[in-house]
């Protein structure tokens, strides 16, 4: 995780918080791929599970190969990370595939101004969800 990754704290359990960012994401039109997950600890210890995903999030306008020719990585992606930390607070990162490419950056403002739309839509609706 970079210095340039935003990172929020949710109040709400992991299963909430992972509808509330796919939700988020989903909005602003970005494809959504599971990268991995599973359990921070390890299988054979006694100590309460604490659950991870890491997801990758795209916009449909930068993929560079049409979407009938097979998978392929995408460049562009932006990885999302959400971390149990306890069984009712969520740590979820975001990070952009421009950050270390300010030129780039710069030609396709889109992108961040999306991945930050999305980000406030999840703390909007995290917030929404707490007072209700």
């Amino acid at each position: 995780m970079s210095s340039k990754d935003r990172r929020l704290v949710l109040d709400q359990g992991f299963d909430r918080a992972v509808e509330t960012v796919l939700k988020a994401f989903l909005s602003e039109g970005f494809t959504i791929e599971p990268v991995d997950g599973g359990d921070l600890h390890n299988r054979c210890s006694s100590v309460e599970r604490l659950r991870y995903a890491v997801l990758g999030a795209t916009l449909p306008e930068l993929r560079f190969v049409p979407s009938g020719c097979g998978h392929l990585p995408a460049i562009l992606a932006c990885r999302i990370t959400l971390f149990e930390l306890t069984g009712t607070c969520t740590l979820v990162t975001a990070s952009s595939p421009l950050q270390r490419y300010p030129t780039l950056a710069s030609l396709m403002p889109r992108l961040s101004e999306r991945l930050g739309g999305a980000l406030h839509t999840v703390v909007c609706r995290g917030a929404d969800l707490e007072a209700a």
